[in-house]
Order: C-alpha cells, then sequence, then structure tokens
C-alpha cells in the first residue's frame, strides 16, 4: 500500500532552535511543518535508547491511518509510542533504511 508522504527526518550533531524534545528516547527535534522542504532536523542524546541507525541514517515518514495495520509483518526498528498527543509513530526497516509511519488523530 501506499501511504502520503508526511516528512524526512535527518540526523545532526549541530546546534538548531529545537522545536520539542521528547524525553522517553532523548530526541532533540524541529518541526517539519515550519520547514518550506519539510524536514524533520532530529539530534540524539548520548544516552538515547534509540537505535543506531535512527541516530545515523535519514527516515522518510508517511501518514497512516491505522499503524498497526501500516506494520503488521513489517520487521520492526522502533515499536509505536506516542510522541505528543494525538500522535503515535513507529518505525520500521526497509530496504537497510528506518521509515516512519504516524497516525495522527485529530
Amino acid at each position: 500500500m501506499k501511504y502520503p508522504f508526511s516528512h524526512i527526518g535527518i540526523p545532526t550533531t549541530d546546534e538548531k532552535n529545537w522545536d520539542g524534545f521528547y524525553e522517553p528516547g532523548k530526541i532533540h527535534y524541529t518541526d517539519f511543518t515550519k520547514d518550506e522542504y519539510g524536514v524533520e532536523w532530529i539530534k540524539f542524546d548520548s544516552d538515547t535508547p534509540m537505535p543506531e541507525m535512527m541516530q545515523k541514517l535519514p527516515h522518510v515518514a508517511y501518514l497512516v491511518d491505522n499503524i498497526e495495520e501500516a506494520v503488521e509483518g513489517k520487521e520492526i526498528l522502533v515499536e509505536t509510542f506516542s510522541p505528543g498527543e494525538g500522535v503515535r509513530v513507529a518505525f520500521i526497516i526497509h530496504n537497510g533504511s528506518p521509515v516512519e509511519f504516524m497516525e495522527v488523530k485529530e
């Protein structure tokens, strides 16, 4: 199934004007909706529990209606979690790269 594109996440070690911090994952991030090209910059603290692949490789993100259906039968990189109210995300490995599925409830 094809899903609508949401954004691209690019890991960095540079300091940015961070829009948020996801404490459980030790992830600083910018708001991709503010970027004209849909780029989300992400920086991981040294004690992040996130897999190395997430820390080193960019990821593309797609909007899904049902995250459980989207990840069914896929190789899971990061189990489903909620980085904010009304949002659930999960990461899979697709052809050796991370892909994010994002379910947003209004």
